[in-house]
């Protein structure tokens, strides 16, 4: 295995910017996942890694070594694609084979029939067969390697497309929107096997998801695009709990992170409309600002509310249940996650207050950017929740 250097990788196709600048440095070993939604460029980055696209500009290196004008089949990357791009012909076995002997055996090895009888040929298949055990025990679908495509379930092609990339001991591992296809509950336990295949082999993978779950959890780091620019690339836990930029905060996270306009009073301190807040900018800012709060960075209470308003709409989810919060004069509605065990007593229409937790508060200036310079003053009834 392998680890992989970007370096500002730009792609144009006639007049439109789809990579503007890309950098990243993959550590070998490492599970690094391209997210972001449609169009964003992240695909186009993937293909270019895997040459199955030229860049415009910039280099790829891999371990080490430039992989410019390099063949993708001189790259020693395998790829699982969205489609599984199985061939129907031919069963499991003979899928997982076509890397293996378009490497080792020569055209007259090939042939049908004729080809076992070639000098060595005998010896080279055999070798094959083994290496196609040893990753179909892996995967577990040792059972299947008699089967065709068409008599697979999705998760299942999908375990074969792996197994196809997994034989030929690549330098990475590259997988564009492998689950896309999958259902609700299949997805769930695809993932998990992957991980596990990812902790397994210790070997790089670099996975292409529009999925923000599937990033998070899956993931040793996420890149996050948008627009052709990576906006932030770190752990799980950072992207989630302390993004960059308003983009990913609003992009990470289900139910989607509120963001309340407020403006910056006398002294730095925040207002959101005539409350004013416990919070202070350090900094100076000019501009509109927001505030961005985590459904679970809100509680409801009973007394001394931030905020008041009434419910509009739940989601129960079960253990968790999340309440749609109208408040006068606020575009759109705030999301909070309440307990599950209160949905009786938040009927639509329900005057609700709540606060919120300040120690998670996040701060944008007017461009979007971070404002980490902010002090957080805690009340007494800050810590008291109905």
């Amino acid at each position: 295995m392998a680890g992989l250097k970007i370096e500002n990788i730009a792609k144009r196709f006639a007049d439109v910017d789809v990579l503007k600048g890309v950098s990243l440095n993959i550590a070998d070993g490492e599970f690094v996942s391209l997210v972001g939604p449609s169009g964003c460029g992240k695909s186009t980055l993937l293909r270019i890694i895997a040459g199955l696209e030229e860049q415009s500009e910039g280099d790829i290196h891999i371990d080490g070594k430039s992989v410019a004008g390099r063949r993708a089949a001189d790259r020693n990357l395998s790829m699982v694609f969205q489609s599984y791009a199985l061939y129907p012909h031919l069963t499991v076995l003979e899928n997982i084979a076509v890397p293996l002997k378009m490497r080792r055996l020569n055209g007259w090895q090939r042939m049908p029939f004729l080809g076992r009888f070639m000098p060595g040929a005998r010896r080279l298949v055999n070798d094959i067969d083994a290496e196609i055990a040893q990753a179909a025990n892996t995967l577990e679908i040792a059972h299947l390697l008699d089967r065709k495509p068409g008599q697979l379930s999705g998760g299942q092609r999908q375990r074969v497309a792996l197994g196809r990339a997994l034989v030929r001991n690549p330098a990475a591992f590259l997988l564009d929107e492998p689950l896309s296809n999958l259902d609700a509950k299949l997805r769930v336990q695809t993932r998990a096997e992957i991980a596990q295949l990812h902790r397994r082999l210790e070997a790089t993978f670099i996975y292409v998801t529009h999925d923000q779950v599937e990033a998070m959890t899956m993931s040793d780091r996420i890149a996050v695009m948008m627009g052709g620019r990576i906006l932030q690339c770190a752990t799980p836990d950072v992207i989630y709990e302390d993004p960059d930029t308003i983009e990913v905060a609003e992009f990470i996270g289900s139910p989607k992170i509120n963001i309340l306009p407020v403006r910056c009073e006398a002294g730095g301190r925040l207002a959101f409309f005539d409350q004013t807040l416990d919070l202070r900018v350090t900094e100076r800012i000019n501009g509109a600002v927001s505030l961005g709060l985590r459904p679970e960075a809100l509680q409801l209470c009973s007394e001394n509310p931030v905020f008041q308003g009434t419910v509009a709409h739940t989601e129960n989810l079960g253990a968790e249940l999340y309440v749609q919060v109208g408040i006068p004069g606020l575009e759109g509605r705030i999301v909070v996650r309440a307990d599950a065990a209160r949905r009786a007593d938040l009927g639509i229409g329900t005057l609700v207050g709540f606060r919120f937790d300040l120690a998670r508060a996040l701060v944008f200036d007017g461009q979007g950017q971070r404002v980490r310079c902010i002090e957080a003053r805690a009340t007494a009834s800050s810590q008291e929740v109905a």
